[in-house]
């Protein structure tokens, strides 16, 4: 039954990180058209980057010989890399908002003066929630691999 349940987190995350990455280039064709393109840019960038580390994890899930997770680890592990896409979300509004308040340094490079404090708390919370299940996520996958390593050795 984990197999299996890898085996399908695997082939989701494929499929997410492959999507995600066609969002991006897709994205990238507006990035000029927004009131602030240096954070469309960024959202085209980290499109890319992400959708590639998700397919990755996609990829290693599918490969059970080199590590087996549970049910609840391939749930952690998909919700945490899903929570991308939350992230993703808000920075393609922030191409219009504006905001500078979570990501300052990005934000200054843009020109970007601040918005509303709504749409700053919602960047804020889009941001730090899938942080840490993106954290929790990569948690679960080095434990994974380090100990299918230590179930070697002891073989």
């Amino acid at each position: 039954m984990a197999d299996s349940m890898q085996t399908a987190t695997g082939l989701s995350l494929i499929r997410s990180g492959v999507s995600l990455q066609l969002f991006g280039l897709l994205w990238g064709l507006i990035v000029q058209r927004t009131p602030f393109p240096r954070l469309a840019l960024t959202v085209h960038i980290q499109s890319m980057v992400e959708g590639a580390m998700i397919l990755g994890a996609g990829l290693l899930l599918r490969q059970p010989n080199n590590l087996k997770l549970s049910a609840v680890e391939s749930r952690m592990v998909w919700w945490g890399m899903a929570s991308v896409w939350v992230v993703i979300l808000a920075e393609c509004t922030n191409a219009f908002w504006g905001t500078n308040q979570i990501l300052p340094i990005a934000a200054a490079a843009a020109g970007a003066k601040g918005a509303v404090p709504w749409q700053e708390q919602i960047m804020t919370v889009a941001h730090v929630l899938p942080s840490v299940c993106l954290i929790g996520s990569f948690a679960v996958l080095v434990r994974a691999i380090f100990r299918g390593q230590d179930m070697k050795k002891r073989q």
